[in-house]
């Protein structure tokens, strides 16, 4: 039954994160894990560690089954396979971080609960949106986006207040745990942070306001995945956004979603000129999505179309959805499944970014705007961020909850409003913030619309990324190692 706890806790764990919000056991979750880990060697705390984060992930990663069966049209076995496969990748980088954990176990139990572990789980986050082509879904930052600690977000970023958060939990493990002067210690920290917090510099403090608005909406047409590439559906689709952006008369910039029409460019290029027409009539700029062939490679594509013009191509492609991250000896059991326009180019690294009136926007397309440093990219130069996604690969799953939790926190780290429209929903208007302006309800038609001032400056964010955090994980964890090695010769 004890070997039950470690996954128990994990899935515990993915409460604290959207549409649920219960940061609290996300923490208890983590403090629990600690807490195993306390009096655990090398090779259980590893143990533990891999428990925890299958419990974890595939708990909170079960919305790739939908996409893959429901949608891509593989066999229920192919994508329950899909999901435990990513959920034992996943675990691997818990089970690291038990090992490095039970290799200083001997080490101050002040100074492994509160710094050593904290720095080898950021280690593992840093690393787990690094390696490959990375996938940070459910870092423990991002379960603090509503929690006190708005003002840390656009200074240490997503892993900073996750590393905070995995303090706090070892923390609460030495004040159970630890002798009375450690405990005091605890005490007197607890005591001490809200200060802390409360000193930093106000989150919109980094950057400035333009002096005037731009006038914005956001469109969601509201196109069910499994109807999307219908060939018979292909004029009502095209004609649902046609008519939302006449109705859009008042906006300056116009957003649709991801991959919004429902054919290569070349195949729909007539309605494209049109919308072009239409905009350039109105004075307005329309961000499109749609699949381009430019160099006879395929590309996840943004148009800029009407007073502006220019073309974004996605750099970071989505595991299970434009690429398959398993080995060439398992491919042969994807080939059923049907993902349309599965094999995906990757877009160059430097492109040069659409202007709106000459303001410069920083786009990204589905999954990118869950890496930061894909997002400082365009950064500061970009006055305004934009998403464009369809997360109806996922139907009513936590994935659209979450994947909106993700967005608000690029927002708040790179102190600009984003617009993000996605093409089942959750669309939404979002402040520099972080805070939701305005957002669509899910599979509705809703078109969103307000002004929005641009912004400029840097944040400490933007301006040194994850580098001082990979700076302290290196020497909490280089630094731990060396003097848990130096205790065992002495």
């Amino acid at each position: 039954m004890l070997w039950l706890l470690p996954p128990l806790l994990g899935a515990a764990g993915t409460l604290g994160f959207a549409p649920y919000g219960y940061y609290g056991l996300t923490l208890l979750a983590y403090a629990g894990l600690i807490a195993l880990w306390w009096s655990s060697g090398v090779g259980r705390s590893a143990l533990i560690g891999f428990l925890f984060g299958m419990g974890y992930f595939a708990s909170g990663l079960y919305w790739v089954f939908i996409s893959t069966h429901y949608y891509g049209g593989a066999p229920a076995a192919v994508g329950v396979f899909l999901v435990v496969a990513l959920s034992l990748i996943m675990s691997l980088y818990f089970a690291f971080a038990g090992a490095l954990s039970g290799v200083m176990r001997n080490l101050p139990r002040s100074v492994w609960s509160l710094l050593l572990v904290p720095g080898i789980i950021l280690t593992t986050e840093l690393l787990r949106a690094r390696l490959g082509t990375g996938f940070p879904w459910l870092s423990p930052g991002y379960a603090l986006t509503d929690a006190p600690v708005h003002d840390l977000i656009p200074v240490v970023g997503v892993y900073g207040v996750g590393s905070l958060l995995i303090a706090v939990a070892g923390a609460l493990v030495l004040l159970v745990r630890g002798y009375l002067r450690e405990r005091l210690l605890v005490l007197g920290l607890f005591v001490a942070t809200p200060f802390a917090v409360w000193a930093m510099p106000a989150a919109l403090s980094w950057t400035q306001a333009a002096d005037s608005a731009i006038p914005v909406a956001v469109l969601q047409g509201n196109i069910p995945q499994g109807e999307k590439w219908q060939r018979e559906r292909r004029s009502e689709i095209l004609e649902r956004y046609r008519k939302l952006t006449s109705e859009a008369r008042g906006a300056r910039l116009i957003v649709w979603p991801e991959v919004t029409l429902p054919a290569l460019e070349q195949h729909v290029q007539p309605f494209i000129d049109d919308v072009d027409r239409r905009a350039r009539a109105r004075r307005q700029t329309v961000l499109l999505g749609v699949l381009a062939t430019p160099d006879g490679e395929l590309y996840n594509a943004v148009l800029a179309k009407g007073m502006d013009s220019g073309r974004y191509y996605k750099r970071h492609l989505v595991p299970y959805g434009e690429y398959f991250p398993v080995p060439d000896f398992l491919l042969p059991l994807l080939k059923g499944v049907n993902l349309r326009y599965s094999d995906f180019t990757h877009g160059p690294e430097a492109q040069t970014l659409i202007r709106v009136d000459g303001m410069a926007i920083g786009l990204s397309i589905c999954f990118e705007d869950a890496f930061g440093y894909e997002i400082r990219k365009a950064l500061p130069e970009a006055g305004l961020l934009v998403n464009m996604t369809n997360d109806a690969w996922f139907e009513d799953s936590t994935a659209p909850h979450q994947h909106l939790q993700i967005a608000r926190m690029r927002a708040m780290e790179a102190g600009r409003p984003m617009l993000r429209a996605a093409n089942t929903g959750i669309s939404a208007i979002i402040s520099a913030d972080g805070r939701l302006l305005q957002a669509s309800p899910q599979f509705e038609v809703d078109s969103l619309s307000m002004n929005v001032r641009p912004r400029s400056g840097a944040t400490p964010y933007v301006r040194f990324g994850d580098a001082p955090l990979w700076l302290f994980a290196l020497i909490a964890v280089g630094g731990g190692m060396g003097w848990a090695l130096l205790r065992r010769r002495l």
